[in-house]
């Protein structure tokens, strides 16, 4: 099994219209600060978010769009762990 290694990715990064759509429609918080990462291994992607000074939001969004797990950090570093940890049941 290969360890997930995410590529994080600034929302302004995104160069696929239908990727930037899907990643700004499960966005809650600020476009500015919204980072994603796909998983190679499925067709999800994970994304942080920063809600507040903080507090960063993190999630796993399904190929459907749909958020599927999705949790609160501190900081945008322990959002990317969370998120990464939590997408690697996701990839078989």
């Amino acid at each position: 099994m290969s360890p997930f290694l995410p590529n994080w990715r600034s929302f302004r990064e995104i160069p696929a219209a239908a990727e930037a759509a899907c990643a700004s429609s499960s966005s809650r918080y600020s476009l500015d600060t919204l980072e994603i990462a796909c998983d190679y291994g499925s067709a999800s992607f994970a994304l942080t978010e920063r809600k507040e000074t903080d507090l960063w939001r993190w999630a796993i969004v399904s190929p459907d769009g749909w958020v599927v797990d999705e949790g609160l950090e501190p900081t945008q570093a322990y959002a990317q762990r969370a998120a990464e940890a939590a997408m690697r049941p996701l990839a078989v």
